[in-house]
């Protein structure tokens, strides 16, 4: 009777996956929607110096330190258009080595609107994309075996390295060569317009604590820029390298600066706590690196080979520009090499924010403007229990690093807040210590403590 009523049921599943073209479609063996006429519409990009007044910071917002100089320009540039003009829906196809040669945009617009699961338009759009880089590869092939052609796809390439002040060699051999690199160099990057602006979004419930903050530890405010270039200031973001929260710290990492990670919370999710150690860390990269170009890209590459090309350039007066033009690809590649770029594109699109993220509102919580609270537990606690609901509502938007709040909390566990809590059950953290003290350290602040009923 069992075997039956299985038999049954397995019959009925395959019934209703049958019925459903896209049921599982995030999994590989399931066949993906084939691309209709409309999905994609190719764009010529134009270039132009639209922008240029923000990047030359025209209102003085942005610190002198990190000013855009004339060799990080190019790059700056483009990492500005793709964090404030090109959204989600928008792939870029351009050259890795020299940013401002831009091919065309793809704009998956019609595509989106389409009633399909994210996975789904995430996936073909992946493909479309794939297949028009695919398409110009073999266009640029073509170029390296007849340097001359006069066909109308080379046309339009000798259109685009013109648009992009490209130079194109004159003997037949040195073209070929030429193209051929080009060929090598195609790459796409997908705009970020919309992940940003829900990043800013997200931010504001932090930016006055941050920028008090990382003010007070002597560090320049640019470096908030860092989350945003990481995670899109994505508490929840979570890498395929197993880097979690809007700083993206990675487990060892983050074991020096908080407390260890366990079934119940990761700290690295935790906004509040997440930053405190990111500015104990970039005040430690800045005194090995000696210099905030060195440090913010010590952020994504680590001090090791940074160190490494400073000693082999064997001058006190290295720079980032010295080491990029110093370094092979194998050890410091395109997203090590436009790390810094991208800082600095970001941290000129945080500065000039409302007037180019002309739709962004007001934050719907009340406390923007007031400080982040760090309290611990004084004993093994629920929250439920200890907390009104209004105070459980504000912990619980600002801990995500708490997987389950209805869960015996130990003592020392670190709570963020903006609420005030019982004195008699938390413990709340001195600025002056948020400022000297790791959070990894702060179990010391409540050994001596413990819950009073009063």
């Amino acid at each position: 009777m069992i075997i039956k009523y299985l038999l049954i049921a397995v019959c009925c599943l395959i019934l209703v996956t049958a019925s459903d073209p896209y049921f599982g479609t995030e999994l590989s063996w399931r066949p993906v929607p084939k691309e209709t006429e409309g999905d994609v519409r190719e764009q010529l990009w134009m270039s132009t110096e639209a922008f240029r007044d923000y990047l030359d910071d025209h209102d003085d917002r942005v610190s002198d330190v990190f000013k855009v100089n004339s060799y990080y320009y190019p790059n700056v540039h483009f990492w500005f258009l793709i964090y404030t003009q090109f959204e989600s829906n928008q792939v870029v196809i351009h050259d890795k080595s020299n940013l401002n040669l831009i091919y065309k945009v793809l704009d998956f617009s019609e595509l989106h609107r389409k009633d399909l699961p994210k996975n789904t338009i995430y996936v073909l759009q992946q493909k479309i994309s794939q297949e028009r880089l695919d398409d110009l590869e073999k266009e640029l092939e073509d170029l390296a075996k007849e340097p001359y052609s006069l066909s109308s796809s080379a046309k339009n390439i000798y259109r685009m390295l013109k648009q992009a002040n490209v130079e194109l060699p004159i003997k037949k051999s040195d073209r070929s060569i030429f193209f051929t690199k080009l060929k090598h160099n195609l790459r796409t990057q997908t705009g970020q317009k919309n992940f940003i602006r829900d990043g800013v979004m997200r931010s504001l419930p932090y930016q006055h604590f941050l920028g008090k903050y990382f003010t007070d530890r002597k560090l320049p405010k640019e470096l908030l820029a860092i989350p945003f270039l990481e995670s899109s200031f994505n508490p929840k973001a979570h890498s395929k390298v197993n880097a979690l929260g809007v700083w993206q710290f990675m487990p060892l990492i983050a074991s020096y600066y908080v407390p260890k990670r366990n079934n119940y919370s990761d700290y690295r999710s935790n906004i509040g706590v997440a930053s405190l150690a990111a500015g104990h860390l970039m005040s430690e990269n800045f005194k090995i690196m000696k210099s905030w170009d060195l440090a913010v890209t010590a952020y994504n590459s680590g001090t090791k080979h940074l160190l490494k090309s400073k000693r082999e350039l064997a001058s006190k007066d290295v720079d980032l520009e010295d080491i990029i033009k110093h370094s092979d690809s194998q050890h410091f590649g395109f997203a090590s090499k436009n790390f810094y770029s991208e800082f600095l594109a970001l941290a000129h699109t945080l500065a000039y924010r409302e007037e180019l993220f002309t739709d962004l509102h007001d934050h719907d919580r009340p406390d923007v403007d007031e400080d982040l609270k760090f309290y611990m537990t004084k004993c093994t606690l629920r929250l439920p229990k200890e907390l009104n609901e209004k105070m459980m509502d504000d912990v619980h938007f600002h801990n995500h690093h708490i997987t389950e709040l209805q869960t015996n909390l130990p003592k020392g566990h670190i709570i963020t807040t903006k609420s005030v809590l019982p004195k008699n059950k938390f413990y709340q953290v001195a600025y002056k210590d948020l400022l000297k003290v790791k959070p990894k350290d702060w179990d010391r602040f409540v050994r001596n403590q413990s819950c009073s009923t009063r």
